[in-house]
């Protein structure tokens, strides 16, 4: 081995090193990294017989030794560029490496004394946001005018760049101080864009923070975008929201409770005609509590999540049917329903499910024309494609396409005393359910509303 390492010398690759195209320096190491040769520019940096990694910060190290195994697993690579420590001076080096005969040959270029162009520098002041290039040590080689409202006014010096300056100066209090350096770290390790968004409490201030690797120069380009006034906008936004959402929760509130308040008006007057109270006070006690559930769900105001449960559709179906046989033979209505039987469960809050149907029911009741005789209201429920579809149809008037458009919409009604909230309460409960919500009509066919709720299985 010691033979080998007095014969070898960049002179015997002169060939290979032309090659590389390097105009700097020349390199030979062996396949541990040891440095067996160097040509005169080299040899004012680095030492023969001495660890290329010496020359390599610590937490650079692990970068440099995957850039030789490339090298050597490839047979070349171009392009790496490396932060070397010589002594108290640093230099930045792009390297070209082939491997060759067991050796590993690098051509390097010092990218320190022109580093960053002109055009970059143009460029960067161009930016309407802040910027900067930072390099390994955590110094700003450059950075742009809106950059320096993000620095403390003693890190200036008259010419007006930052040069050698720690982030421990970087940033005033409008973001953490901390998070700046962790991001440059993250991006020259990675080799690869990172952003994150930053809050000061204190200051009620947000930052985006991006960081791009720049591979010629070993360096980040950090990019910070104030989003404060974004933040506060969309602040506003979401407080008009929740007082739109009171306003429509509270019209809401008036509309579900008629629902539950007919059905028990219904059975109470059939319990007095059949004189058999005790045979419905239990569905009449259903509703009661189903109507201090919909009050609960209102006062929550977001209705962020209803509680679910895994329910067989048959026997959904057959609690809400025979509601609606109920209220139909209350009000004259012809109610016709088939439901298919169906193989598995569906995830569901009952009290919503039964919303929705006698919801649609109602609807079709009041649109039913005033002395109109043969008035019928059917439910068909079957399985398609995975999912429960419950058909709701009726024999009315239908719905013209004018309205039909704007149908969903809040506070749209065509009735004298209509709220507007009942379909679209509907359909955010549907989505709640991962299911849909469909109308189809139009003038003189009627309407069907189609309800569709996915079918889960043991696998």
């Amino acid at each position: 081995m010691n033979q080998s390492l007095q014969t070898v010398d960049t002179s015997d690759f002169q060939e290979k090193f032309q090659k590389l195209r390097s105009d700097v320096m020349e390199i030979l190491l062996s396949d541990s990294g040891l440095i067996l040769s160097v040509n005169e520019t080299a040899a004012s940096f680095f030492s023969e017989y001495d660890s290329f990694f010496r020359y390599v910060p610590s937490k650079r190290q692990q970068q440099v030794k995957q850039f030789l195994e490339t090298v050597r697993r490839r047979g070349e690579c171009e392009g790496f560029p490396v932060h070397h420590c010589f002594h108290q001076d640093k230099q930045y080096v792009q390297y070209n490496g082939e491997w060759a005969e067991g050796y590993i040959l690098l051509s390097g270029r010092n990218m320190s004394r022109s580093r960053f162009s002109i055009e970059t520098s143009e460029l960067l002041q161009q930016f309407e946001h802040a910027g900067a290039i930072i390099n390994g040590d955590m110094g700003i080689e450059m950075h742009n005018e809106a950059f320096e409202s993000y620095m403390h006014p003693e890190t200036e010096n008259g010419h007006g760049i930052i040069q050698n300056t720690g982030y421990e100066n970087l940033l005033n209090s409008s973001a953490k101080q901390d998070v700046i350096p962790k991001l440059v770290e993250e991006v020259l390790e990675k080799q690869k864009p990172l952003e994150l968004e930053v809050k000061n409490d204190q200051a009620e201030n947000w930052l985006y923070l991006k960081g791009i690797y720049l591979a010629e120069t070993d360096s980040v380009l950090l990019m910070i975008y104030d989003l404060t006034y974004e933040k506060k906008y969309h602040r506003l936004l979401t407080y008009q929201d929740q007082m739109e959402s009171v306003s429509y929760l509270s019209a809401g509130v008036a509309h579900e409770l008629r629902n539950p308040l007919s059905v028990i008006k219904g059975f109470l007057q059939l319990s007095s005609l059949t004189e058999s109270f005790y045979k419905y006070s239990d569905t009449i006690l259903s509703e009661v509590e189903r109507m201090n559930e919909i009050i609960d769900n209102f006062l929550s105001v977001a209705r962020k999540k209803v509680q679910k449960e895994w329910k067989m559709p048959g026997d959904l179906l057959d609690s809400v049917i025979d509601m609606m046989r109920s209220e139909c033979l209350m009000q004259g209505v012809l109610f016709d329903y088939q439901v298919d039987p169906v193989e598995g469960v569906i995830e569901v809050n009952e009290s919503s499910f039964k919303q929705i149907i006698l919801n649609a029911l109602r609807n079709s009741m009041d649109a039913f024309p005033d002395g109109q005789k043969n008035n019928k209201f059917s439910l068909e429920s079957f399985e398609r494609n995975g999912h429960l579809i419950i058909q709701l149809k009726d024999n009315g008037p239908g719905i013209p396409a004018h309205v039909l458009e704007n149908l969903g919409k809040p506070f749209f009604t065509t009735k004298e005393k209509g709220t507007g909230v009942g379909i679209p309460l509907c359909k955010k409960i549907m989505e709640e359910h991962n299911g849909t919500f469909e109308v189809e009509s139009g003038s003189g066919k009627g309407t069907n509303i189609n309800l569709s709720f996915p079918i889960y299985r043991e696998e």
